[in-house]
C-alpha cells in the first residue's frame, strides 16, 4: 500500500505542477478558480488580518501562495486515486479487446482453411451444361463473399487484396473443361482467390513459429 499512495503523491505533484502552468487549460482554470474561492472565503472569515498581524503583507502574500499550491495538491492528492483506477479500467478493456481480436482472428484463420479446401473441390468439379454452370456461378459466389467475410475479420487489407484481382496467375493445367466461358473465368478468379489465402495463411504460420522460437 505505501507504494501506491506514493504513486498517488508523485501523480497528484505532477498533476499540481500542470495545473500551474496551465498544461491544462480546462482542468487548471476549474481547479484554480474553486481554490481561490475556498482561499477567499477562508481569508474574509479573519484569515487575512491574522495573517497580516502575524507575517506582514510580504509574508501574507508568500503564505496565500504557499497555502494555494497546498489547497490544490491535497484537491489532486483526492481525486488522483479515481484516475488511476479508470486508466487501470481502460487498460483491462484494451486488453480483453486484444484477447477477443486475437482469438476472433485464430478462428477465423480456421474457417478460411476449411474454405480454402470447400473453395478446391468446387473448382476441381466437372460441370456439363450452361445449367450446372449457372448454379455453380452462385455456389461461387457465396463461397467468394464467406471467404471475403473471414478475411475481414482477419485484416480488412486482407480482405481487399482477395477482393481486388488485379492479376490471374495461371490455374492448375489438369482442370476439367470448362463449360463456359463465364465458368472458365470464374473459375480462373477462384484459382487466384484461393492462391492468395492459401499464401496468406502459410506466411502467418511462419510467422506464429518465428515469435515462438524468438519467445
Amino acid at each position: 500500500m505505501t507504494a501506491y499512495w506514493i504513486k498517488v503523491a508523485g501523480r497528484a505533484w505532477t498533476e499540481t505542477l500542470r495545473d500551474c502552468g496551465f498544461r491544462d487549460v480546462g482542468s487548471a482554470v476549474v481547479k484554480i478558480i474553486w481554490t481561490t474561492i475556498v482561499l477567499i472565503v477562508a481569508l474574509y472569515f479573519g484569515g487575512a488580518k491574522a495573517l497580516l498581524e502575524h507575517v506582514g503583507k510580504f509574508g501574507a502574500v508568500v503564505l496565500v501562495f504557499l497555502l494555494f499550491f497546498i489547497v490544490l495538491f491535497v484537491w489532486n492528492f483526492v481525486t488522483v486515486p479515481a484516475k488511476l483506477q479508470q486508466e487501470a479500467d481502460n487498460e483491462i478493456a484494451v486488453l480483453k479487446m486484444k484477447l477477443n481480436n486475437k482469438e476472433a482472428r485464430q478462428q477465423a484463420m480456421a474457417r478460411l482453411w476449411a474454405l480454402r479446401a470447400e473453395g478446391t473441390t468446387m473448382r476441381n468439379e466437372t460441370v456439363v451444361g450452361v445449367n450446372a454452370a449457372s448454379a455453380w456461378k452462385k455456389k461461387f459466389e457465396d463461397w467468394r463473399q464467406r471467404v471475403l467475410a473471414e478475411a475481414q475479420t482477419i485484416s480488412p487489407n486482407f480482405s481487399a487484396w482477395l477482393d481486388t484481382l488485379d492479376r490471374v496467375r495461371p490455374g492448375p493445367s489438369d482442370l476439367p473443361q470448362a463449360a463456359t466461358q463465364d465458368h472458365n473465368t470464374l473459375r480462373s478468379c477462384q484459382s487466384e482467390i484461393l492462391l492468395r489465402v492459401q499464401e496468406f495463411l502459410q506466411a502467418e504460420m511462419l510467422h506464429r513459429d518465428i515469435e515462438r522460437e524468438t519467445s
